[in-house]
């Protein structure tokens, strides 16, 4: 006899295998095609500071460039969404892709700022690949998969995010147009990868399909479940906390290695390196036995609390080596949180409007984007902060932000999980 896992996994490939969808190949086109999106956008990312200072920009000028990318992402990820649940997920990320390559390509043929700076926005309004493909893997994964498969993006994002500043610090050595030119190019790489293999997850009969199951249940049930509802929003705000948390580091640590060891941009690197290196492992191979051996809900459990005692001893590492033992369990968190958050928001709706709430994920997570390194950085430059008798220096203010964060994050987590036991699968 069949084991139910494997019995639910071949009940749901013959499912889409009447659409002609193979979700092994499907996953492997996604992964390649978020490792050269990530590629591209991590080659040239590093590079903003000094492209603007060629131009003369202010250091203001730079944040403005940087936020300016989360922020149009943010109005248009939901738009991305629900065109994608309505005209297929392969349409919607053609045109993601296009975008990207030409807002790179206008990037490096920028005779001055602004233009600079309408390549960066441009690229946010096409910035809709990562909620598409997180509704595309929804598409081809069951409830009790879905976690596991929703971790995969973070193996291509993290191989994209060690590989592109490599690479990108070295042709930008040479010119700085040249990593621009380069992320264009694979952009067509990776709309050639789309068309020629990736199968469409949402095909029109699929649509019609499932449009007519779910009006047949609200007729039959009388309940038309809204794509804002509680159990939605309860899981966008974890999406916000856990990125508020990470982006308050990762927006400052260069700055911090640099002003409390003195670090070199070499070593700075390879820290950075270390986390992706980390985030790869654990998420491409320890993540998916450890939720079969001991279940979603304790999985959950284990990062928020790992985050609190980590950021908790962030302020305290006073020396450089210290600094690569801080980001593995960070790094570790990073790769746990995100997909099992998202992947309980893609069952609080219905399978035809997971584009829908991919995109308000991108948006919550865009927000923080653009809150936590203003937060961060705001702490960095003044130094520290006197709260009556107490004085906390910034690296207790980011971490002790950070902490609280965690805090707020652990007890939503686990109300939610209280009130929603069925999500979690032992």
């Amino acid at each position: 006899m069949a084991h139910p896992y494997h019995a639910e996994k071949e009940e749901h490939r013959k499912y889409l295998a009447q659409y002609d969808i193979d979700p092994r190949k499907a996953m492997f086109t996604i992964i390649l095609s978020i490792l050269v999106d990530v590629f591209g956008y991590s080659m040239v990312l590093p590079l903003l500071p000094t492209i603007a200072k060629t131009f003369g920009a202010s250091d203001f000028f730079v944040g403005i460039l940087i936020s300016s990318n989360a922020l149009t992402a943010l109005i248009f990820g939901p738009i991305w969404g629900r065109l994608s649940d309505r005209y297929g997920r392969k349409p919607i990320l053609v045109i993601s892709q296009a975008g990207t390559g030409v807002s790179f390509l206008f990037l490096a043929l920028s005779p001055q700022v602004y233009m600079i700076l309408f390549a960066r926005i441009l690229d946010g309004v096409f910035g809709g690949q990562i909620p598409v493909i997180r509704a595309y893997i929804a598409d081809i994964t069951t409830p009790r998969f879905r976690s596991q498969e929703m971790s995969k993006i973070m193996v291509g994002h993290t191989g994209g995010m060690i590989f592109g500043p490599i690479i990108g610090g070295f042709l930008g050595s040479i010119n700085w147009r040249y990593p621009s030119f380069l992320a264009s190019a694979l952009s067509i790489l990776a709309i050639t990868l789309t068309l020629t293999i990736l199968i469409e997850s949402l095909p029109k009969e699929r649509i019609a399909d499932m449009k007519d199951h779910y009006e047949m249940m609200e007729k039959t049930t009388g309940n038309k479940r809204s794509i804002w509802n509680k159990e939605v929003f309860m899981r966008l705000v974890q999406i916000f906390l856990v990125f508020m948390i990470n982006n308050m580091l990762t927006s400052s640590f260069p700055l911090i290695l640099d002003k409390r060891f003195g670090a070199e941009p070499f070593v700075i690197g390879t820290i950075m390196s270390i986390a992706g290196i980390v985030i790869m492992i654990y998420a491409g191979l320890i993540l998916k036995p450890a939720i079969r051996r001991i279940g979603e809900k304790w999985m959950l459990i284990f990062s928020f609390f790992l985050m609190i005692i980590n950021f908790l001893i962030f302020p305290y590492l006073y020396e450089l080596w210290t600094a690569y033992l801080f980001v593995i369990p960070f790094a570790i968190g990073m790769a746990s949180l995100p997909p099992l958050i998202q992947s309980n928001l893609s069952r609080a709706v219905d399978p035809h409007k997971q584009g829908a709430v991919s995109g308000f994920a991108t948006n919550f997570q865009s927000f923080a984007q653009i809150l936590a390194p203003l937060l961060s950085t705001f702490y960095l430059q003044i130094g520290g902060w006197a709260f009556s008798s107490v004085y906390f220096n910034s690296y207790q203010l980011i971490g002790f932000s950070a902490v609280l964060f965690g805090i707020i994050l652990t007890t939503i987590g686990l109300v939610d999980i209280k009130n929603h036991p069925h999500l979690y699968e032992e």
